[in-house]
């Protein structure tokens, strides 16, 4: 993962003790956050050309305003600086009436911000980790290489995007491959050694020959080997075609790739699997792309074939949920657990997040996909429907909210927040 840059902007009439000071308060508490690994401290800067010059080079850049006076030195400094950007106030020698006033600017320069309540204590440190995290993802996002092996499937007449609105608006690479190479790929290679014993020996139940489950994890490896000679940072495949070609599903490789840290797609849903990208970049978990299934009071069904198995308590290996043939993954994930759910719009203008309660979750219907997970939430699922934005939402443990409205504002999309 890429380091941060991380400047003062201060003005030039401020005690040198003072920055020291806020120095090593903000130090204290990237460290308190577990992020003080992943920042560079570039120095202090009292001019613009002082600040561009410590940014020079930055993937991304978190810059504190470290007193009044600095507004002129911040929009300066990064007037040229083409990465996201966390500018950071404090209740202290006029920081947050200088970041009032820079920021209606500062936030067309893809940038997002953030107020401490102080340079201590747990808040602070929530506060500031949000932040960071949300930029973490705005600058890993960018810049990434995102795979389609396939097309589109045909009933995603909705959620698509040109790969130059793609580029143009969020800077992540389309790279086309097609069904074609993986076919070859997956004609000359085997199973992982040890990997089919160990899913099995780690299954609740596993309903599926061991031939099936030989054919799933070959597939897995011609996915792996296509993602590493692609550079790939993300792929998303049309799985359905790949049934009838192959004799199996991807639901067991999507599976493990987001298990192990590499976000993989389902149908070819480009916009959903950036949306996928952008969930785990922020929480550092495994998301789950699935279709809202059904809606009650303050309820909402998610379901698909391919849930990570890192992500719950337990899983099951069984049959792909409409055609019966290969091998579909059903987890458990935790009763009582907070996951966020977050999509993309086709037109990548709007990042829809919300927060729900697992209620229940497991194979509980034959009538839906194998992993299935009722939600309560504390808004209309309605909305969903009435304000449709695709078929597939995203969802991870954990409440990443935070981020997400942070990684939003960099990326120069309109957080909708759900509730």
């Amino acid at each position: 993962m890429a380091r941060l840059c991380l400047a003062y902007a201060a003005s030039p009439i401020h005690s040198r003790g003072f920055l020291e000071r806020l120095r090593s308060s903000v130090r204290g508490l990237l460290e308190a956050a577990g992020l003080l690994g992943l920042v560079e401290e570039r120095g202090v800067a009292t001019e613009p050309r002082g600040l561009a010059a410590m940014l020079s080079g930055c993937p991304a850049a978190v810059v504190v305003v470290a007193t009044g006076g600095t507004e002129h030195i911040v929009l300066g400094g990064l007037a040229g600086f083409e990465g996201p950007v966390l500018l950071v106030a404090h209740p202290y020698a006029n920081s947050l009436p200088a970041l009032l006033e820079l920021y209606p600017l500062a936030s067309r320069l893809s940038a997002s911000a953030v107020a401490l309540p102080a340079l201590e204590g747990g808040e602070a440190v929530s506060r500031l980790a949000s932040a960071v995290r949300g930029l973490l993802a705005a600058s890993r996002l960018r810049g990434s290489r995102l795979g389609l092996v396939g097309r589109p499937s045909p009933w995603l007449v909705y959620s698509r995007v040109e790969p130059q609105v793609l580029r143009e608006r969020l800077g992540v690479e389309l790279v086309e491959v097609p069904l074609g190479e993986l076919e070859e790929e997956y004609r000359r290679v085997e199973p992982p050694a040890g990997l089919l014993e160990e899913l099995v020996s780690k299954a609740e139940a596993v309903e599926r020959p061991r031939g099936e489950l030989v054919k799933a994890l070959r597939l897995y490896e011609a996915l792996r080997r296509i993602v590493e000679r692609h550079r790939l940072d993300a792929f998303t495949i049309e799985c359905f075609e790949v049934i009838p070609r192959l004799d199996t599903t991807a639901c067991l490789a999507l599976s493990l790739f987001n298990s192990s840290g590499l976000v993989a797609g389902c149908e070819g849903d480009v916009p959903a699997t950036v949306s996928m990208m952008l969930l785990s970049y922020a929480s550092q978990r495994p998301a789950f792309m699935a279709n809202p299934a059904s809606f009650g009071e303050r309820r909402l069904l998610l379901a698909h074939c391919t849930a990570p198995i890192a992500a719950g308590a337990s899983y099951r290996l069984l049959s792909h949920f409409e055609t019966g043939r290969g091998v579909g993954v059903s987890v458990a994930y935790r009763e009582g657990e907070t996951v966020t759910l977050a999509r993309l719009d086709p037109g990548l203008r709007r990042l829809r997040v919300a927060r729900g309660v697992v209620e229940r979750s497991g194979l509980l219907s034959s009538l839906h996909c194998r992993t299935q997970v009722w939600l309560r939430v504390d808004w209309d699922p309605e909305l969903l429907l009435e304000d449709s934005l695709g078929n597939h939402y995203v969802m991870t443990v954990g409440d990443h909210v935070e981020p997400l409205r942070h990684a939003a504002r960099m990326l120069g999309l309109r957080a909708e927040v759900l509730g």
